[in-house]
């Protein structure tokens, strides 16, 4: 006979909180901050939850932190009770005539600098709107708050116009506009525009986004990339060092052209535009304070 697990009292609720911090974070350590707790309160935790649930659910150690097959699951399945729980709490306020609870939204980074991107807008509207809602901004790759959407860490995104899920609705924000820059130690930094061909531009060592994306650049190079980055911020580093090139939105790479540390290498030639859009499921199985975010975001652009 398969034995069930007695019902969950608030104590188990906080040990799954515990849990789900730990694995947001990839590890006791970098959950510290958020919990307000010491390592060793977090282990003790995680260790009760463990035996409660009869489950080995990571594995620490000099390795690092993972998650056992078992554990996958468990988050999985804490990601969705937490999200019932919010929901239900927030239907429970509107009913009472005032909406309370946690509002989790994801965004790729380097967005702040891009003056049409109206996410700071949408977010003072919301907080005007509905001041009893905490708001979680989860600045994160695309794969990641793909992932984030799919196990419902999140419910709103702003992300690239990119397939992300069968199921995930994508609505148009703006656009961004994405150059091909160099740094001032690069060779070509100072060299004609005439001089900087297709062909020529093709040749360059040049560092890739190294999460799963199609982009427009993928057949502007002859040869396979030679470096990585999973970030805007990453991507700058290894332009300024001078030894690759790379594409960036432009109002991100602004400030580094206006110090004449960067230029944009010849946009009439390799740069495009992404579309910027708002992911979330079907606005039917949205809470009602994602529905009014996603309402606040578009009003705001």
């Amino acid at each position: 006979m398969v034995s069930s697990v007695s019902p969950l009292s608030d104590v188990d609720l906080r040990q799954l909180r515990i849990f789900r911090a730990v694995v947001d974070h990839n590890g006791f350590t970098a959950a510290q901050e958020e919990l307000g707790l010491s390592r060793s309160t977090i282990s003790a935790q995680m260790a009760a939850l463990e035996t409660r649930l009869g489950l080995k659910l990571c594995r620490r150690g000099r390795s690092g932190f993972s998650l056992t097959e078992q554990g996958q699951k468990i988050y999985a399945e804490a990601i969705k009770c937490f999200a019932a729980l919010e929901n239900f709490r927030n239907e429970v306020g509107a009913m009472r005539g005032g909406l309370a609870g946690e509002l989790r939204i994801g965004a790729v980074d380097a967005l702040a600098e891009n003056p049409v991107c109206r996410l700071s807008d949408a977010i003072a509207l919301f907080n005007e709107r509905v001041p009893g809602v905490n708001v979680t901004v989860l600045v994160l790759s695309p794969n990641q708050l793909s992932s984030a959407l799919i196990n419902k860490q999140i419910e709103v995104a702003i992300v690239a116009n990119q397939p992300l899920n069968a199921a995930v609705q994508l609505e148009q924000l703006f656009r961004e506009d994405q150059y091909l820059y160099c740094g001032a130690r690069h060779a070509l930094f100072h060299a004609e525009a005439r001089d900087l061909t297709l062909e020529r531009i093709s040749a360059l060592t040049y560092a890739r986004r190294g999460y799963t994306i199609a982009t427009a650049y993928n057949s502007v190079f002859a040869h396979p990339p030679t470096a990585t980055a999973y970030t805007m911020e990453g991507l700058a580093h290894l332009i300024l060092s001078g030894r690759f090139v790379s594409f960036l939105p432009s109002p991100y790479a602004a400030r580094w052209v206006e110090r004449g540390e960067m230029r944009a290498i010849r946009p009439d030639l390799v740069s495009f535009q992404i579309g910027m859009c708002i992911a979330h499921y079907p606005i039917s199985t949205l809470s009602r304070v994602a529905e009014i975010f996603r309402e606040c975001l578009r009003e705001a652009h």
